[in-house]
């Protein structure tokens, strides 16, 4: 079986581990697979290799593969879902002293930890997303609406790397972030930020990342399918909590030696198994229109998204015919 060369892009995240380890345990070649890994410094630039045919794949969320569909990264550009990849793990740290006991209450309580922590700070809080069409900020609209914050008025929202909210924290250029694993869980071990909610508070079980595919890798139905096939193979490997050490090492690996330099101690922590307060899970199967009608829905409230947009992006996921290899949907 000839080898196919694909273009996967990923960023320092644990979500990227079903690829990573796809590479190290020779998941991919055994599917007759040459897949080069494409190491990204941000959101933004994995939407531009995508628009602009510098990757063939990437592990992304749902809300910036939308929007790069309908040409808000410059042009339309033709992507495709192959499968789920990972659940939750986003995590909203803050800042400072938690004046709670943990994760903050919804309503009056969680208003009035709030304005206690506001307080404290004496400014007005400027909370960082990793993209302004991301997951994260659907997630920390919904939490600060929980707790009667307006996330207009009452705080400044940043956009910067996940990689990049560390060193943002010791600086105090930013108050609170919402981030991917394990880069929260990895400022409350260093004592920089706490948590006060995120994924499992907020909307549980939702679907975080997917690999999603150029319009040129999936008419190539063969190499889609073996592609797919590899992932759900990593995927359960993934998933099993008895490989936590072992993906751990993996990901705190170089970047040079096949890893991405995550810290491994809040690794460890954060992998289905782990001890912190949001772990991420790991997904497989098709991306199907649930999974993803919770965004739409929070995106066209941001007015991201108009009906007529909402009518073709139905669409996108869950196909209806039945065979795995033949995943076409209607071009927007």
């Amino acid at each position: 079986m000839m080898a196919a060369p694909i273009r996967i892009g990923v960023l320092k995240l644990a979500d990227s581990a079903p690829v990573i380890m796809s590479r190290q345990k020779g998941v991919f070649a055994r599917h007759g697979l040459e897949a080069e890994i494409v190491v990204s410094p941000s959101w933004a630039n994995i939407a531009d290799g995508l628009a602009w045919n510098h990757l063939d794949a990437a592990v992304l969320f749902a809300p910036l593969a939308l929007m790069t569909m309908l040409g808000r990264r410059g042009h339309d550009t033709a992507l495709h879902p192959l499968g789920r990849i990972s659940r939750g793990g986003n995590t909203i740290m803050f800042r400072g002293a938690n004046p709670a006991e943990g994760v903050w209450q919804s309503g009056t309580e969680g208003r009035r930890m709030f304005d206690v922590w506001q307080a404290s700070i004496g400014r007005k809080p400027r909370i960082a997303v990793v993209h302004i069409y991301s997951t994260h900020i659907l997630i920390l609209r919904r939490f600060l609406k929980m707790i009667d914050v307006d996330m207009d008025r009452e705080i400044e929202i940043l956009v910067m790397p996940p990689t990049d909210m560390i060193s943002a924290f010791s600086k105090k250029e930013i108050e609170g972030c919402c981030v991917g694993a394990p880069w929260g869980m990895e400022a409350e071990r260093i004592g920089l930020a706490f948590c006060v909610g995120g994924s499992s508070t907020v909307l549980p079980e939702h679907i975080e990342k997917m690999l999603v595919v150029s319009d040129a890798l999936f008419n190539r139905t063969d190499i889609a399918q073996r592609m797919f096939s590899a992932m759900q193979e990593s995927l359960l490997f993934c998933a099993a909590p008895e490989h936590r050490e072992e993906i751990t090492e993996a990901l705190s690996l170089p970047v040079s030696e096949g890893g991405l330099s995550l810290p491994p101690e809040a690794t460890f922590r954060i992998l289905p198994g782990g001890s912190a307060q949001e772990t991420l899970g790991f997904a497989s199967g098709r991306v199907q229109f649930r999974d993803i009608e919770w965004v739409m829905n929070d995106m066209t409230a941001l007015g991201w998204l108009g009906r007529d947009e909402c009518r073709k992006l139905a669409f996108w996921a869950d196909p209806p015919e039945a065979s795995p290899a033949h995943l076409r949907a209607p071009s927007l």
